[in-house]
């Protein structure tokens, strides 16, 4: 009977987690359809299709969908045509073991950082024509170049390439510990070909293989991201998540009905690009084509090679030169155009930050820790009692991928009508759940291979001794997984510090964090407040890095 029950409980809260994470997106789904048909409780029930109509007579939106296509199919190719031209040149070098080292801040960044230093570096005041007007022209004003942000979406893919190539870079060197990568390294180079023909024929294929997912992710988020294309896309008009938006503001039900519709196609274009993004690589993978590529690729030789190294080495350098300016500017006093440096410096500027803006920094912490926990503990049950009850699999947990497997604009328009009919819109707790959806998917594959991959003698000897099931799980297999457990608490805080459109959506403007207030005062022409609020945004992701690096060295005493 006690088994019965057992299994019964275990099957409720795993059901009830279930809910939690399918119940908001679902929901959200549903109400983004139904609106887009013009039904709205207790206001309007008729049901048509005329608003997906409207959506093609919105003034430019063909240029929107150009923006939106461009953005996320070319910033995801070039970012992992990058990627694979600096691990060829760095691969079997002594420079391959310091890679992590390096990228691991850039990809700890929250990607509006990389927002915010371009529009310090090519804006008509940043760093570039403040070298131009000191060296080659003679003025003391900048001049309005229109160059920044372009019409056709250079500066966000730009943006996006900075952030998603150093993602692109730490994902194939987990693929490559997957396979015996320096075998097929060592074919290649028998050939006497150069790196990155060998790379291209012998191990890039493997590598292709596991980065497909994570693939498809960049391209959803490329397409669909928000805070990013309020800094560095174009205005007029914008990319189809600003559009959206701009409807979504306007207190008008038809335009509400018109953005839902934009929301669904969004959708549909996205799956588009990911459709065409496959359909070209089964067009590159047939045989015959392998001929011309052998013709083509030994024209390659090796300065063209070295070409395409330097140009990846310069974006990293971008990078960091971004994060340098927003340091600048953070404690910059008077910094007159056309000075290349501050002219004074001050801590003054995060004095007054702290003064006006300390509900949003206190917030960000909140947040980010309160979700990466409640992320952290229902992972943890989920892996222990699926375990409890012998159920095990890979596809059914996939249900954990879907928030970050579609639009988050797809879904968040109907959650946010949600809120707001039960009052909830504003409340920092719905926030936290739909926050929560984010990092799931993350603590999933953090904690599941270690969590199922413990040494089960360990466990074993415990039921000898007679050890509860509940006495085993925290006494035994938490300790064996403690790294492990303070990854997955750091990278959730991580993500969460960076997302902007939840925050947007379910907060309501009642509830600020360091992602919304970056995003504001981008339009404003305060800029040291924009970077002492970009410095922060960047030190709680390395803050935490560095807590859980430490927390690894006093917790986990010894291996097994």
């Amino acid at each position: 009977m006690s088994g019965k029950f057992n299994f019964y409980f275990f099957t409720s809260i795993l059901a009830i987690i279930i809910f939690l994470v399918l119940c908001p997106v679902f929901y959200g789904i549903g109400g983004v359809i139904s609106s887009s048909l013009g039904y709205f409780p207790n206001v309007s029930n008729d049901l048509n299709i005329t608003f997906f109509k409207n959506i093609f007579e919105i003034p430019g939106i063909k240029k929107s969908m150009y923006l939106t296509f461009f953005v996320g199919f070319v910033s995801t190719l070039i970012s992992l045509i990058l990627s694979q031209i600096i691990l060829s040149k760095l691969y079997n070098t002594k420079f391959y073991k310091y890679i992590f080292r390096i990228i691991a801040p850039l990809i700890a960044f929250p990607h509006v950082i990389m927002a915010v230093g371009i529009s310090y570096l090519f804006s008509s005041s940043g760093l570039i024509f403040r070298l131009y007007h000191s060296y080659i022209l003679d003025h003391n004003r900048p001049q309005n170049t229109n160059l920044f942000p372009d019409d056709f979406g250079i500066f966000l893919v730009l943006g996006l390439i900075l952030k998603e190539t150093p993602f692109f870079l730490l994902m194939s060197i987990n693929a490559l510990s997957q396979f015996p990568s320096r075998d097929f390294s060592n074919i290649g180079r028998t050939f006497h070909d150069i790196k990155i023909n060998s790379w291209l024929f012998f191990i890039f294929p493997q590598i292709y293989i596991r980065l497909r997912v994570c693939i498809i992710i960049v391209i959803i988020y490329s397409a669909s991201v928000i805070d990013m294309a309020y800094i560095l896309a174009p205005s007029t008009p914008s990319t189809i998540s600003i559009r959206i938006i701009d409807l979504f503001q306007t207190p008008d039900l038809n335009n509400l009905a018109i953005a839902s519709c934009l929301s669904i196609f969004q959708f549909v274009l996205i799956l588009f690009i990911i459709i065409s993004w496959f359909l070209i690589e089964y067009f590159c993978k047939q045989r015959y084509l392998y001929n011309y590529y052998l013709k083509i690729f030994p024209i390659l030789n090796k300065f063209f090679e070295n070409i395409l190294y330097l140009i990846s080495i310069k974006l990293l350098l971008i990078s960091i030169l971004c994060i340098f300016l927003s340091i600048f500017w953070s404690f910059s006093k008077t910094w007159q155009f056309p000075n290349l440096i501050p002219t004074e410096f001050t801590t003054e500027n995060y004095l007054h930050f702290f003064q006006y803006f300390y509900n949003t920094l206190f917030n960000t912490i909140f947040l980010a820790i309160i979700v990466s926990g409640l992320s952290c503990a229902l992972i943890l049950i989920w892996l222990e009692f699926t375990e409890q009850i012998n159920f095990r699999s890979h596809m059914f947990e996939l249900i954990f991928f879907i928030p970050i497997l579609i639009p988050e604009l797809s879904f968040l328009l109907g959650i946010n009508t949600l809120f707001i009919q039960n009052n909830l819109s504003g409340n920092i707790w719905g926030l936290i759940w739909v926050e929560s959806l984010y990092v799931i998917p993350y603590s999933y594959l953090i904690l599941m291979p270690a969590y199922r991959g413990i040494n089960k003698n360990f466990i074993n000897n415990a039921k000898m001794y007679q050890k509860s099931n509940l006495n085993i799980f925290f006494t035994i297999k938490l300790s064996l997984i403690i790294k492990t457990i303070f990854l997955a608490l750091g990278i959730g805080f991580i993500i969460s510090i960076g997302l902007y459109a939840p925050v947007y959506f379910i907060g309501d403007n009642q509830i600020s964090t360091l992602s919304i207030e970056i995003v504001n005062l981008s339009f404003s022409v305060n800029k040291k407040n924009l970077g002492v609020s970009t410095v922060l945004q960047m030190t709680l992701p390395l803050i935490m890095l560095i807590i859980v690096f430490f927390s690894n060295k006093f917790f986990v005493k010894w291996r097994y």
